[in-house]
C-alpha cells in the first residue's frame, strides 16, 4: 500500500514526506552497515563462532568419535582462540585511550586485522573438526557396508551348499533308487 501512495505523495507540490522517509531509510542503512564493520560487532561475531565450534565438538566427542588425542588437540586450539580473543578485546579497551583520531584508526586497524586472522582460526578450527567428523561417519559407513556384504556372502555360500547338498542327494537317489534319508541295510 505504501508503494501505491509514495509516488502519489511526490506529486504533490511541496511535499517532503517521501524525501524525509528516504533520507531515514538511507540513514538507517548507513548506521547499520557500519555498525557490522564495528570492532565489537566482529569480535562478538567471532566469539560466537567459537562458542558454536565449541558445541560442535564437545557433542562429536560426547557421541564416541576416536582418536581422543586429536579432540584434546582441538579443545586447545579453541582455547587458544579465546584467548586470542580476550587479548584482542583488551587492545580494543585500551584503543579508547588513544590521544589522536590518527592514533585511534591505526589502532582499530591493526585490531580488525587480528579479529581477521582469529576468525579465519576459528573456521579452520572448525573445518577441521567436520571433517573429522564426517571421516568418523564414512569409517562407520564402510564398517556396515563390509557387514552387510559378509551376510550376504554368507548367505549365498550356505544356500549354494544346501543347492548342493540337495543335488547330490537326488542325484544319489536316482542312481540308487533308494531314498536318502532311508536307511539301507
Amino acid at each position: 500500500m505504501a508503494s501505491m501512495i509514495l509516488p502519489g505523495l511526490a506529486l504533490v507540490a511541496g511535499n517532503t514526506f517521501p524525501y524525509t522517509l528516504l533520507g531515514i531509510g538511507a540513514a538507517s542503512l548507513t548506521v547499520y552497515a557500519a555498525n557490522c564493520r564495528t570492532p565489537s560487532y566482529k569480535l562478538g561475531r567471532v566469539e560466537d563462532a567459537i562458542i558454536a565450534t565449541e558445541k560442535i565438538r564437545q557433542h562429536a566427542e560426547a557421541n564416541g568419535a576416536r582418536n581422543q588425542v586429536k579432540w584434546l588437540e582441538y579443545g586447545k586450539r579453541l582455547l587458544d582462540a579465546k584467548l586470542s580473543a580476550s587479548k584482542i578485546q583488551t587492545r580494543l579497551l585500551k584503543a579508547r585511550s588513544a590521544t589522536t583520531w590518527g592514533e585511534y584508526l591505526e589502532k582499530v586497524k591493526e585490531i580488525l586485522q587480528s579479529i581477521d586472522e582469529c576468525a579465519k582460526e576459528v573456521k579452520d578450527i572448525e573445518t577441521s573438526i567436520l571433517l573429522t567428523i564426517e571421516a568418523e561417519r564414512q569409517r562407520q559407513l564402510c564398517e556396515g557396508i563390509k557387514e552387510v556384504r559378509e551376510t550376504i556372502d554368507a548367505t549365498i555360500c550356505s544356500s549354494m551348499r544346501h543347492e548342493r547338498t540337495l543335488t547330490l542327494r537326488r542325484r544319489f537317489e536316482s542312481e540308487t533308487g533308494n531314498k536318502f534319508d532311508a536307511p539301507s541295510m
